[in-house]
């Protein structure tokens, strides 16, 4: 099979993987209310912290295992876990079994956070901007189009139905991937660039600091999640409707960012643009949460997806460069820091809502943003700028 066909697939699994995630999440309160009676909305803020920690643990345990098995080998088993506890989930009785249902879910589902580093590494250096602009526009795509059809999804007699729909999904997919990447190996590049290792040392400090950054990212960039709807409806009067498209703009903003995304992928540019674009999503984010005109949230909204888009490319880009060959280790590390985010988030937002307002976490995050700025220029940036003036001194 050609790169091509292996590409296609990596990058479909990575498309089901962000849709199946997102096709409920909105609409839990509803689910569990319709599927098991549970009317208390604590219940659905506990099941998403016991997914998210999930991930947390999970994902980091993958990446150690793709030192040492073919990342093919741990896709399957994967996905084979995923298709067995789908189909659990489906005749679940109650909520205890569905949450440990989901639980095993998650840990198998967590070997798909391996597809991206894997692509990063099939394309090279020369291709990694090209890489990670089609995955943002296949993972927002993904997310629009589960989010459109969630409310159809809440709206079935019987939702757990979904899940043997998933599973079968599920089974499909693990026989393309398993036709077409047969012959993908991921251990030998590994081998190749062994001599380019950095030191232990370097390397937990490199983590550590690019870690805090990711987890401040990502706390500040979906801390604005739960409550956007409910600030919208409430503070500008729109129907659920027009709050939701409102809610996917930044998504669409994404996508038209992908030739954008493309352009400013060389490891010189990146953290000119980090920093550019992180100090305008900490000005969109504020004057989201401080408007009160429609049209400013509108143009806020527009300018805050775009550079979001490109801000998280910068920032994966850079890691992806410095990682040398520990990208699926460094990977995954760094994606435990980002779901610790996402786990903290919704504390923060419901946090700022009860003692301010619903417009609150927008601001809140702006602030964040701007801490992060900070945060980069001083720690892992300042550190690159340093290493790139010892190596011109060297070469002079």
């Amino acid at each position: 099979m050609s790169d091509k066909s292996i590409q296609t697939v990596l990058f479909l699994l990575i498309f089901y993987f962000v849709y199946a995630d997102v096709a409920l999440s909105p609409f839990y309160p509803q689910f569990f209310e319709k599927v098991f009676g549970i009317t208390d909305l604590s219940y659905t803020a506990f099941y998403i912290f016991i997914a998210r920690l999930t991930v947390v643990i999970a994902v980091p345990i993958w990446g150690i295992l793709s030192h040492y098995f073919e990342v093919r080998h741990l896709l399957y088993a994967g996905q084979w876990i995923s298709a067995v506890m789908l189909v659990a989930m489906a005749e679940s009785e109650h909520a205890q079994q569905f949450l440990l249902f989901t639980v095993l879910l998650l840990i198998g589902k967590s070997s798909f956070f391996l597809i991206y580093p894997l692509l990063i590494e099939l394309n090279g250096q020369e291709k990694r901007s090209n890489v990670v602009g089609v995955y943002h526009t296949i993972f927002h795509g993904a997310i629009i189009l589960g989010t459109l059809s969630g409310a159809w999804i809440i709206r079935l007699e019987q939702p757990l139905l979904l899940f043997y729909g998933l599973a079968f999904v599920e089974v499909i997919l693990w026989l393309f991937s398993s036709l077409v990447l047969r012959k993908l190996s991921s251990k030998k590049r590994a081998v190749l660039n062994k001599s380019t290792v950095p030191s232990t040392k370097q390397q937990v400090r490199f983590l550590a600091a690019i870690g805090v950054i990711v987890f401040a990212f990502h706390t500040a960039n979906n801390m604005i999640r739960p409550y956007f709807a409910t600030y919208t409806i409430t503070d500008f009067q729109l129907s659920v409707g027009e709050s939701s498209i409102l809610f996917m703009i930044p998504s669409v903003m994404a996508i038209i960012a992908y030739p954008v995304i493309r352009k400013v992928g060389f490891s010189e540019k990146l953290r000119f643009v980090f920093f550019v674009t992180l100090a305008v999503l900490a000005i969109s984010l504020t004057l989201q949460g401080l408007a009160t005109s429609l049209l400013v949230l509108c143009i806020s909204r527009v300018v805050y997806g775009f550079f979001l888009a490109l801000a998280q490319s910068a920032l994966e880009l850079y890691l992806f460069h410095k990682s040398k060959n520990q990208l699926s280790v460094n990977y995954t590390i760094a994606s435990s820091f980002q779901n610790a985010g996402l786990l903290v988030a919704p504390l923060l937002a419901s946090s700022s809502v009860h003692s301010y307002s619903l417009g609150a976490p927008l601001v809140f995050a702006g602030v964040i943003s701007a801490v992060t700025l900070l945060v980069a220029r001083f720690t892992v940036f300042h550190h690159s700028k340093r290493q790139n003036q010892d190596l011109n001194k060297r070469a002079v």
